[in-house]
């Protein structure tokens, strides 16, 4: 994930003063997948000259040709599978009650505009998380929806400066994670109040709303975990018919038939039957819900054959490149803020329809595979580094605090996709500002070369430390 960042919108009007030609990239605005560009966001020169479509490049990677070979996926799908369920094989918490409870000491940060916490209220949290009687439980459960996890067990935000425009600073510290329905949880502990679980999901521990989960008992974790699975394909799919009333791309889900069906025709309102359009066929899923005794069970709902796919889905060029354009021009949100995605989201969840498994944070994520390191290379050095040894669509670029998916070569340089906040760039005296970015784009290694006020002329390609090749892991 991108390092700890102020947010100003000073930015522009500094770059505007400052430039002519080079300036803050192009007048003309790319827009975001919402269709419109705010303010306080900018257009960097690289959204100009790098297709914002990754179908070129999976073109010259070799589109359907399988990234992998079978039985390379198939190992991979089985280690995703056994990390994924890992909750519900766990007796009781590998979480010590230091960790859970460090956080909750101090009051930190700004709830809202210049609004700071203040220790009283931190210290109410902190009596309802009842932290002396951790932990309190083991039992296995089930996200029943999306739902977020939390550092603290508060839907309070906590920024690191005054934020007027949250939407601007997308930065909720106290948010880790945002599950997918369906993850597999271990509760070990619940809030004084009961209206929060401490929990160990796949990717994390922390506090989820209880409203989001339910108890998932020996049957219920024997038919959902036996599979086969469904990959979802895009992101706002509904799902009609269920609590969960929606997924997104990373939310996997148990398939009711190995084979889709085709729902009869609707009536044809005196048209022709050449007229009428052939209903599409569909894949009937299985949907966790929460009963009236708060334990787990099945509901069906089907989904479009565009809309999922049976997992492992087949690791191509084309296939990444389909998912990730779903994903292009969506807003960056720090952990899932808002529902949206971050740089190591956005790699794990495109990887996630391919079983193979991603950890959750971008310094986890650059360990897994085959790595090549960088370090000591000049900037052209890396350049040609990663052109010779990464894979496109395969290897992963990090540096501190970032990661990126390279997807290969455009005019001899490296291109690589990722959800970017900003470049950092000098406003006056504030040498740790932003031109941001802020949404999931295509960009070389130096975004924002061209801007004037780029802190000491430096960019991504100074801090970029190496490259993993995925898979690589087998455990």
């Amino acid at each position: 994930m991108d390092s700890r960042l102020s947010m100003r919108l000073g930015c522009l009007l500094l770059c505007m003063a400052l430039a002519m030609t080079a300036g803050c990239g192009s007048k003309r605005k790319v827009p975001t997948r919402e269709g419109e560009t705010p303010e306080w966001m900018g257009t960097i020169r690289d959204l100009q000259t790098f297709p914002q479509d990754l179908t070129p490049f999976a073109r010259k990677a070799g589109g359907n040709t399988p990234l992998l070979t079978e039985q390379e996926q198939q190992i991979q799908d089985a280690r995703f599978n056994r990390i994924f369920f890992g909750p519900w094989d766990m007796t009781k918490t590998s979480v010590k009650r230091r960790e859970m409870n460090a956080p909750l000491r101090k009051a930190r940060g700004y709830k809202y505009d210049d609004v700071r916490w203040t220790q009283e209220e931190w210290d109410a949290i902190a009596r309802n998380a009842d932290s002396a009687h951790f932990p309190s439980m083991s039992a296995a459960a089930v996200t029943v929806r999306y739902t977020d996890l939390r550092e603290i067990p508060t839907h309070m935000p906590r920024y690191s400066e005054p934020t007027p425009d949250p939407r601007a600073n997308p930065f909720d510290y106290n948010q880790y994670s945002l599950l997918p329905v369906g993850t597999p949880l271990l509760l070990a502990h619940r809030s004084r109040d009961g209206q929060w679980y401490y929990v160990e999901t796949p990717v994390a521990a922390g506090w989820v709303d209880a409203r989001d989960v339910a108890l998932a008992d020996e049957a219920f974790q024997n038919r959902y975990r036996r599979g086969p699975f469904a990959a979802v394909l895009n992101d706002k799919v509904r799902l009609d018919g269920t609590q969960t009333g929606y997924a997104h791309i990373g939310a996997i889900l148990p398939l009711a038939s190995s084979t889709p069906f085709t729902p009869p025709a609707p009536p044809a309102d005196g048209k022709k039957a050449t007229e009428t359009t052939p209903p599409e066929p569909r894949w009937a899923i299985l949907t966790p819900e929460k009963g009236p005794d708060g334990r787990a069970r099945l509901t069906q709902s089907s989904l479009s054959v565009r809309d999922a796919a049976p997992k492992p889905l087949r690791l191509t060029p084309d296939a990444v490149a389909r998912l990730g354009n779903v994903m292009m021009g969506q807003r960056y949100g720090w952990g899932g803020t808002f529902g949206n995605r971050d740089c190591s989201a956005l790699t794990r969840e495109l990887f996630t329809p391919f079983g193979i498994w991603l950890p959750r944070n971008s310094l986890a994520q650059c360990r897994t595979g085959t790595q090549f390191s960088l370090e000591g290379m000049t900037p052209g050095e890396k350049e040609r580094a990663i052109l010779e040894h990464g894979s496109p669509f395969l290897s992963l670029v990090w540096m501190s605090g970032h990661i990126m998916l390279y997807v290969g070569p455009y005019n001899g340089r490296p291109a690589i996709f990722h959800n970017a906040w900003g470049v950092r760039v000098v406003n006056g005296d504030d040498d740790n500002d932003r031109f941001i970015i802020g949404r999931a784009v295509v960009t070389s290694i130096t975004p924002g070369a061209e801007l004037p006020s780029l802190y000491r002329k430096k960019t991504f390609v100074d801090r970029i430390r190496k490259i993993s090749t995925l898979p690589g892991d087998r455990d």
